[in-house]
């Protein structure tokens, strides 16, 4: 009988030295093309360069922000959760059920939607740590089951009417920064302090427990998907079940232009939330400049693609 099994992913390590070297180097490239993209787009449309323009990059960067910060922790264990858009229309559907259907109050919903992303990360663990299913499958399969059960909440219609309070976390502002910021800033300040130990082979190596660990990254994951799909209801002041298409598609480009490497290993905060930051303002952007939205999801694939190859060629001049 054959006994083999397939083989574990391959992750990268880099020696301390030439990490900071690339950390360096990858921040410095997020950086220069941010500012670039800041002087096309202001040529294109000089709207691009208001303040009341960069109120608004600063809400809708706050979504992708926080989705990049779990898929980091993700792709560092060399894996990929691409059910996050789905788990962010599923949340959305879930809080807004709760608060004007039930009427249990701000603080229930939250608290009710983020159990919801812990037991969706605790299944897609689970079958990753104890079935052996592939990350790729699993989320995959994900994405369909969360994607229908947003679907089934109210047969496919909308949830409007939500609590005016529940709004202000999107409306409201601190120092002039919107509320929706402050979140995404506070979520990577605490995700840089857990971003240790996020490499499983080094884990392996000092004894860690790594299914344990990968069971918990697959649930803190989920729960930063549920907490971005609450901040994506408060900024659009209705639930839609079909909403939060493509967002994993931003996280994962947003991680990879910041330094994470898809084969694992490699990975901050601060780069992935500078990507989430330069795939805003291509977003924005190309809305601004008259860029049909067709255009848009063109340029986001080739933009993944692009930042996948650039990963894959890091890694073989390595």
């Amino acid at each position: 009988m054959d006994q083999s099994v397939a083989p574990k992913p391959e992750i990268e390590t880099v020696p301390r030295g030439r990490a900071a070297l690339r950390f360096v180097r990858q921040l410095a490239f997020a950086l220069i093309s941010i500012v670039v993209l800041i002087i096309i787009f202001g040529i294109l449309n000089p709207r691009f360069l208001s303040a009341i323009n960069w109120f608004h990059i600063t809400q809708q960067v706050a979504v992708i922000a926080i989705l990049a910060i779990g898929q980091t922790f993700i792709i560092a264990t060399a894996g990929i959760d691409i059910s996050q858009g789905s788990v962010v229309a599923l949340s959305s559907m879930i809080c807004a059920i709760i608060l004007v259907d039930t009427h249990l109050g701000m603080i229930a919903a939250v608290a009710l939607t983020l159990l919801l992303g812990a037991v969706v990360g605790a299944i897609v663990g689970g079958s990753i740590v104890v079935l052996g299913v592939p990350p790729f499958i699993a989320t995959l399969g994900m994405l369909a089951i969360a994607m229908g059960a947003a679907l089934l909440t109210t047969n496919g219609t909308p949830v409007f009417g939500l609590p005016n309070g529940f709004q202000a976390i999107s409306q409201g502002t601190i120092l002039g920064v919107p509320n929706m910021g402050w979140i995404a800033i506070v979520i990577a300040l605490i995700a840089a302090t857990l971003a240790i130990g996020s490499n499983a082979e080094a884990a392996r190596r000092v004894g860690i427990n790594v299914p344990r660990h990968l069971l918990m990254i697959y649930m803190l994951g989920g729960i930063i998907s549920a907490l971005a799909g609450i901040v994506y209801l408060s900024y659009t002041a209705a639930a839609q079940p079909t909403s939060g298409g493509n967002y994993e598609l931003y996280a994962i480009a947003a991680v990879v232009i910041g330094g994470g490497s898809l084969f694992g290993g490699v990975g901050t905060i601060l780069g992935s939330v500078l990507g989430a930051l330069l795939m805003t303002i291509l977003k924005n952007g190309t809305q601004l400049a008259g860029i049909s939205s067709y255009v848009e999801q063109v340029i986001l694939g080739i933009v993944v693609v692009g930042a996948v190859y650039v990963d894959n060629l890091r890694r073989r001049l390595r």
